[in-house]
């Protein structure tokens, strides 16, 4: 079985070290190579096509979120894992829209680190439990006042199911990532559409750009 191929990208040396000296006493995990920015860590992604990027979200120059979604344009079967200490839900779910595949806190323990990475790298999500909740609690916060009744309406379910449909996947995709059934997860769709008074997917991705329950990647704080 080859190794998962993994590379580090943080603005800080220390960090990457430390992450380091973590994965390289796991088996079949091997550390490629590193990058200290956004920019960096596109034009080695590219050089490198690891298996998984642990990539920082704040960092000078291009930052980790607009790197993922270029990387996830260049290498689609790259995943990518955001590691960092923001748990805010415009980060989360401007990460989910690039594309990453995880978004985990640097303050997780050394073994879950290594499961999301070994996660990840079997096509799985995985979303820090703290991260879910905030983004949970967070779309009353981040619509506007007239549409946080209808945000309420939806369940913890159906807000997950939304903002994985905004990113663009389709129920297929979506089922997968929930392990739920396609059946199941057309349906929630079809409750979502219902409660927002919506007629398709578009004019659900568009509702919530417009209503900041996700956001364009570029436009978060």
């Amino acid at each position: 079985m080859s190794p998962l191929r993994v590379m580090i990208v943080d603005d800080h040396q220390v960090v990457r070290e430390g992450l380091r000296k973590v994965l390289e006493v796991e088996e079949n995990i091997e550390v490629v190579g590193e990058a200290g920015d956004g920019r960096q860590a596109v034009d080695k992604a590219q050089e490198l096509k690891p298996d998984v990027i642990l990539m920082d979200v704040m960092m000078p120059g291009m930052n980790g979120i607009d790197a993922c979604q270029e990387i996830k344009g260049l290498l689609p079967r790259t995943a990518v894992v955001m590691l960092t200490a923001s748990g805010l839900a415009e980060s989360v779910t401007a990460s989910l829209v690039a594309g990453a595949q995880g978004y985990v806190l640097k303050v997780v323990g050394r073994d879950e680190l290594v499961r999301a990475i070994r996660a990840v790298g079997r096509g799985e999500s995985i979303l820090d439990p703290s991260v879910t909740r905030i983004v949970t609690e967070g779309f009353s916060r981040l619509v506007g006042q007239e549409r946080q009744r209808e945000v309420e309406r939806l369940t913890s379910r159906e807000k997950e199911v939304l903002l994985l449909v905004a990113r663009g996947e389709t129920n297929r995709e979506v089922a997968e990532r929930l392990v739920i059934s396609e059946f199941t997860a057309r349906n929630t769709v079809s409750n979502i559409l219902g409660k927002l008074g919506l007629r398709n997917r578009s004019e659900l991705v568009r509702w919530a750009l417009n209503n900041r329950v996700v956001m364009e990647p570029g436009n978060y704080s």
